[in-house]
């Protein structure tokens, strides 16, 4: 089977969405990971740990159409060629929710229970279990979570999420100091709502896949022409 050309529909610019906002794909960087794309473009939630696919503290939920309907999975961005997710949707933990504009109900019980320990891993945490949930159109059992989770590691102490010191939060005297409703400070927990899923960008349904080949200073990546309906 004969290799993919360059972009066999010439016409069509290579992009991707992420939180929602249209990003045209850089020429020239068939080496690069979508990990170093997000860091680059200030999505800093993402972290590169291991490099290897084996933290889990760079993962990001990808979404694409498939078979009429949005498909969600959970990737190691560490791992994934740049220019595979051309025309998909890719959501970070940015993406979902923040203390400003209000807590997705992962982050907010990630926090509120302590889990969130030193930091560095937490976001990752968060996109394993909201990328199942995303793609869940049932309550997920605990074997399901345990199973998303088991590519996420943790490495640190339970720590307070404002202070990053040992806390108890249901103690007046220190730490967070206002038990299950968070302590209210900058950095700790928000009371208020989510501001909202998602949306799966429209122009990526009827977006046809084309075949690309970008290259870069020391390998060129090749992404071949899948049917439509079908990920890479």
């Amino acid at each position: 089977m004969p290799l993919p050309t360059l972009n066999c529909v010439a016409s069509m610019e290579s992009i991707t969405y992420i939180n929602g906002t249209r990003l045209a794909l850089p020429p020239g960087r068939g080496e690069a990971t979508l990990l170093q794309f997000l860091r680059e473009k200030g999505f800093t939630g993402s972290k590169l740990g291991c490099g290897e696919g084996g933290c889990g503290a760079c993962t990001v939920m990808v979404s694409h159409w498939e078979s009429g309907k949005v498909v969600h999975r959970s990737v190691n961005a560490c791992l994934c060629p740049l220019y595979a997710v051309e025309g998909m949707h890719v959501v970070t933990s940015e993406g979902i929710g923040n203390i400003r504009d209000g807590l997705h109900p992962v982050q907010s019980v990630l926090a509120r229970s302590h889990g969130s320990q030193c930091g560095f891993c937490t976001p990752g945490f968060v996109m394993s279990m909201y990328a199942l949930l995303r793609s869940s159109d049932e309550p997920p059992a605990m074997e399901e979570v345990e199973d998303a989770l088991g590519g996420n590691l943790w490495g640190a102490a339970n720590v307070c999420p404002s202070s990053g010191l040992p806390c108890d939060c249901k103690s007046s005297g220190g730490g967070c100091g206002a038990g299950a409703a968070g302590c209210g400070k900058a950095g700790c927990t928000s009371a208020k709502a989510p501001p909202g899923e998602p949306i799966f960008p429209p122009e990526l349904k009827s977006r046809e896949p084309f075949s690309i080949a970008p290259a870069g200073p020391s390998q060129t990546d090749t992404r071949p022409a899948r049917p439509h309906g079908r990920a890479p």
